[in-house]
């Protein structure tokens, strides 16, 4: 179970108007909102760039009619508009690639690489110590249907291909 929220993206210079039927979000701006009856902050938009190069205005809001948030939205839930990818934004400075820390740094490396890694590491710890001797930190808020840090691939490595016991749950299990 995780928290609800709209996504609404429309084109860069396109704007709703006032009245409750020109705007996506059914609001009547013509006359002062009473508070708390929509919350939007900065950080619940972006403007993004397509892979087409068009660039489109993105606002994630907290959903009214879920049980969860009940319209309110957590720390990360509140921010996820900033997340996706914007060259002057937030997101500028995200990972294009994967990560290995050697020495005292990190550094960029090729998926082929890390895969290979990651793999080498996991079968040498199953060859010695078994499925128990993997051990994962992780949250579960329901992302892409019931998946494990919001993908579903996360959890089936864990459970069905690790078959690790090992698992400490931020949030309730969706498996």
């Amino acid at each position: 179970v995780g928290c609800g929220y709209h996504v609404y993206k429309w084109d860069e210079n396109r704007e709703g108007g006032r009245a409750p039927d020109q705007n996506a979000l059914g609001v009547d701006f013509r006359t002062q909102v009473a508070p708390l009856t929509q919350i939007m902050t900065p950080a619940m938009h972006n403007l993004i760039e397509d892979s087409d190069g068009r660039r489109y205005n993105v606002m994630v809001l907290p959903d009214k009619a879920c049980t969860v948030n009940q319209g309110l939205s957590s720390v990360r839930g509140g921010q996820m508009a900033t997340y996706m990818y914007n060259p002057s934004g937030d997101a500028k400075a995200r990972l294009k690639s994967p990560r290995l820390f050697t020495g005292a740094q990190w550094v960029d490396t090729t998926w082929d690489d890390a895969l290979a890694i990651y793999c080498g590491v996991a079968k040498k710890i199953l060859d010695k110590d078994g499925p128990s001797g993997l051990v994962f930190n992780c949250f579960d808020h329901g992302g892409a249907g019931g998946g494990f840090e919001g993908t579903w691939g996360t959890g089936k490595l864990m459970f069905t291909a690790l078959q690790t016991p090992m698992v400490r749950i931020h949030n309730r299990p969706a498996y």
